[in-house]
């Protein structure tokens, strides 16, 4: 089997899957008890935090807050700063978690302001920055990496373009697809309102993430019960669930500069293979929607994304599923839509050649001989497939 959809999810790690395990049977105890079960599922509730703290660099006066994945993240932070009133905006590419999280204050009057016609590669041009001011904008919702074209928006740059253009504007980056695979500065956090992790992206469990948020932020709670966690977000703590996100956490930050030359590696690879594919088969019109560049203020070299029109998407997945290669189409949130990606047609697709893409996504285990196989059996359904679809074509 090769899997080459590390963007949707990723296998556990077995170190994670051991300490999960050895948590379970150990820490049952509701870590809100005050008896001596109780306080030790507490203590280890703190070392986890602790362990996550020192991998990120996340400053003491931070709040972490456990939540259900980077989906529960995304809605706590968005919802409990800006709702009902606060002026928000996000550039229309982000992971339906934040759109249409965004989409939803709409029935409130609070009509959210999309940068979309400012996007470059799949990223925020900094020009759009001067506009926030104008539309007292009081939170900008972006992708630190974004999940379908592997475009990076560099927190660096945001953050000095907001504070001379809209220091009245807070940042929020979705960070799913961006820890492990990118160096994480800790000067990043100064200036950031919030930031969301999720588990299962990184070699950890589902069902758990987490939530970073600046101390002074007051954030409205969106599931009320319990004192737990700051008052912010209530209900029981899944204490193995979270001894293992911070075991994966820090695995993957220690091993971030490791993964991101293999990805490189790979990602290079890749393209190349596939630009021979393309000049020994005159009928592959071979498209990268993905930027190319090396830059990884640019790029993430995890993600690349092409289209291969009139042969669509989802077909080829299936043909290289028979050979028992996985890739993927987009957002894992979306695959079930016959609607095309809103990703690959906001940044200018059309319908048409957004249904011709397919994402790649690397992990740790993926080989260039990985890439070499999927790049064959990619031509030689390409092969069988083209005929098919060009007559399709030519009927309409």
């Amino acid at each position: 089997m090769i899997y080459l959809d590390n963007a949707a999810t990723t296998p556990m790690d077995p170190e994670v899957i051991d300490v999960v395990l050895e948590s379970m049977q150990k820490d049952f105890a509701n870590s809100g008890t005050v008896y001596s079960l109780g306080l030790d599922a507490r203590q280890r509730l703190e070392e986890a935090e602790n362990q996550i703290r020192d991998s990120l660099f996340i400053p003491p006066d931070y709040k972490i807050i456990f939540t259900s994945g980077g989906s529960e993240s995304n809605n706590l932070f968005i919802k409990g700063y800006s709702f009902p009133n606060r002026k928000i905006a996000c550039l229309g590419l982000e992971h339906p978690s934040v759109t249409q999280t965004l989409e939803s204050f709409r029935e409130c009057g609070n009509e959210p302001v999309s940068l979309l016609g400012l996007q470059k590669e799949g990223r925020l041009d900094l020009s759009a920055i001067s506009r926030l001011k104008s539309e007292k904008v009081r939170l900008l919702c972006l992708s630190h990496v974004n999940n379908e074209l592997g475009s990076v928006n560099d927190p660096a740059q945001l953050l000095s373009a907001l504070a001379d253009q809209s220091p009245q504007t807070r940042l929020f980056l979705d960070g799913v697809q961006a820890v492990g695979k990118l160096k994480l500065s800790p000067a990043m956090w100064r200036g950031l309102a919030g930031y969301s992790i999720s588990g299962h992206k990184i070699n950890g469990p589902k069902g758990i993430g987490l939530l970073v948020v600046e101390g002074k932020l007051d954030l409205k709670p969106q599931i009320h019960g319990g004192q737990q966690q700051h008052r912010i977000r209530s209900g029981t703590l899944p204490v193995p669930l979270i001894v293992g996100l911070a075991l994966a956490i820090k695995r993957s930050v220690e091993k971030t500069e490791e993964t991101t030359k293999n990805n490189q590696q790979l990602f290079h690879h890749l393209v190349t293979k596939l630009k021979s594919l393309a000049e020994g088969l005159p009928e592959l019109d071979l498209q990268f929607n993905s930027s190319l560049s090396e830059d990884l203020s640019r790029q993430s070299p995890a993600i690349v994304n092409f289209r291969f029109a009139p042969v669509e998407g989802e077909v080829m997945l299936h043909h290289l599923e028979e050979k028992e290669i996985y890739v993927g189409l987009g957002s894992a949130c979306s695959a079930h839509s016959k609607e095309p990606s809103k990703i690959l047609t906001g940044i200018g697709l059309t319908p048409e050649e957004a249904r011709c893409s397919l994402r790649i996504s690397f992990g740790s285990q993926n080989t260039l001989t990985d890439v070499d196989a999927f790049v064959d059996a990619f031509g030689e359904a390409y092969r069988q497939l083209y005929s098919t679809f060009n007559r399709k074509i030519a009927h309409k």
